[in-house]
């Protein structure tokens, strides 16, 4: 939840500071809690949002529908979410939720499943055994956002346009527009969201493998190491070679809170080896190939392998972060967007190098009871 939180404050941060750049009009318009579904396989359908790094950040659904029950995967970043999948299942089935998995701990992935227990009261909910305690830590701490919060907010946009300047003494470019007045026409209900977020409970727990029978469709979930969290899961339906994968993949570009960057190269290596035709990620774009998790490798092992070379030449976590070289990495990931640069330096960049460099000096990169820091 901490890393949902810290991305809500990047945001933020972002307006503040002028770089709203990174929300362009494309990503602006709109219902920002709408999913758009997509039928996989018969009876198994993915909930993905248009534009992925809308804010708030919000994790891709996963629908699966089999003869005795139905099994979901992060259905329920929000409240609002959370009841749209639960209207979906009612909408393509009368069969009831059985089994609802939750790939790991930050809560844009499961802080609304009250709403979807509310409809399927009897539903098993399942993680890792580290993600139940994470969700316990105090690394999962969040304040919602106070009416102070919410005003600031609404006072730097409406400043923004009307000045047409930003607060780093730039202008409002034309395509900055559509974001700020989509925040604006949104906010109310981006609040509200906010502040109906409640942790969940699970009842089961898994540390390696479990299989789930929905009869006539079984659902694996495995954990293949530390990787975007220590208790990440994936869901894989080895018949229909269907893989969601959680925040392991998350695209345009990949979250990097509280990571693990080498370890995280051996879990999508894992990945790359099941046969997949179609690959959800945690945000983003429904995938066909595994073309982008080179690009995550790439991405991983160059901070591995350079934030730990740093660290071990006596390297602050400033004149570590001065000393990268992203410039190849960045450019496979973002391709030159700038609009994606931003984003990929918010989000990835500056939390993996931490991250990295509490490995390289001994500590922990996700330690459970270090406190959530807070805007």
């Amino acid at each position: 939840m901490n890393a949902f939180r810290r991305a809500l404050k990047s945001a933020l941060a972002a307006m503040s500071a002028g770089a709203i750049v990174l929300y362009a009009s494309a990503a602006s318009a709109g219902d920002p809690f709408a999913f758009e579904w997509t039928e996989l396989d018969k009876g198994v359908w993915a909930g993905v949002r248009p534009v992925s790094y809308n804010s708030p950040p919000t994790g891709s659904a996963l629908i699966v529908i089999g003869k005795k029950g139905v099994f979901l995967f992060d259905p329920a970043g929000t409240p609002l979410v959370g009841e749209r999948v639960a209207a979906k299942v009612a909408e393509l089935t009368d069969i009831p939720v059985t089994h609802i998995a939750v790939s790991h701990w930050h809560g844009d992935h499961s802080m609304g499943m009250h709403k979807v227990l509310e409809k399927y009261p009897n539903a098993e909910v399942i993680t890792h055994e580290f993600t139940a305690r994470a969700i316990q830590s105090p690394l999962n701490s969040f304040t919602p956002p106070t009416d102070d919060d919410v005003k600031a907010t609404r006072e730097r946009i409406e400043t923004a346009l009307r000045t047409g300047m930003r607060s780093n003494g730039q202008p409002v470019l034309p395509e900055m527009r559509p974001y700020y007045e989509n925040v604006l026409a949104h906010l109310d209900l981006t609040t509200a969201e906010l502040r109906g977020l409640k942790p969940i409970t699970p009842t089961k727990t898994m540390t390696d493998a479990m299989t789930i029978d929905l009869g006539g469709r079984k659902v694996e979930l495995r954990h293949m190491g530390p990787g975007n969290t220590n208790g990440d899961i994936i869901a894989y339906l080895p018949k229909e070679k269907i893989l969601a994968t959680g925040d392991i993949v998350v695209s345009p570009t990949p979250y990097g809170f509280y990571s693990h960057p080498a370890s995280w190269v051996n879990v999508l290596t894992q990945l790359k080896s099941l046969p997949a035709r179609h690959i959800v990620p945690g945000h983003g774009a429904i995938m066909t190939d595994t073309a982008y998790f080179d690009a995550l490798i790439e991405a991983l092992s160059f901070v591995a392998a350079e934030v730990d070379r740093l660290a071990a030449e006596g390297k602050t976590l400033e004149e570590t972060r001065a000393a990268l070289d992203w410039t190849a990495v960045e450019q496979r990931i973002t391709g030159g967007d700038p609009l994606v640069a931003v984003f990929f330096d918010g989000w990835f960049k500056t939390p993996i190098v931490e991250a990295e460099y509490k490995i390289a000096t001994g500590q922990d990169s996700e330690d459970l009871s270090a406190p959530a820091p807070q805007p």
